[in-house]
């Protein structure tokens, strides 16, 4: 299960409207439950940390992210920039989430996000953050 940026930021921000959804698969990744991310949501973080004037934070952010046992973070690979690109031109994704569903496609083909766009995606199957089994 791949996990996705919306609810890492949710999780990390405590004023976010989902962060108790986070925090309930937060808690199941604690208890042992593993989930990967990819890579892109380092470089995501930086730009909206980047964007959002915040810089002095982020080293602090990602250290914790990475503290975090039972997340593999998964490298960006030739084969997932093509599928993004052809998730991109077929369907209406972001630059990161099409990343994001092109990533989750090449492994178990399930992402864990609040983000219903990726409802669109054939094959690819949405758990919210409190709905993960």
């Amino acid at each position: 299960m791949l996990i996705e940026n919306d609810v890492i930021f949710a999780y990390m921000n405590e004023r976010d409207r989902n962060h108790e959804k986070a925090e309930v698969l937060f808690q199941k990744i604690r208890d042992g439950l593993g989930v990967e991310a990819s890579s892109v949501c380092l470089l995501e973080m930086e730009l909206v940390f980047k964007s959002e004037s915040r810089e002095d934070e982020l080293l602090g952010a990602i250290t914790a992210l990475k503290g975090i046992e039972n997340i593999e973070f998964l490298p960006v690979t030739p084969e997932i920039v093509i599928s993004s690109i052809a998730i991109r031109r077929n369907y209406e994704l972001t630059f990161f989430d099409s990343h994001y569903a092109a990533t989750a496609l090449s492994r178990d083909r399930v992402i864990i996000s609040m983000d219903n766009a990726y409802d669109s995606i054939p094959n690819l199957n949405r758990y919210e953050p409190d709905e993960v089994p």
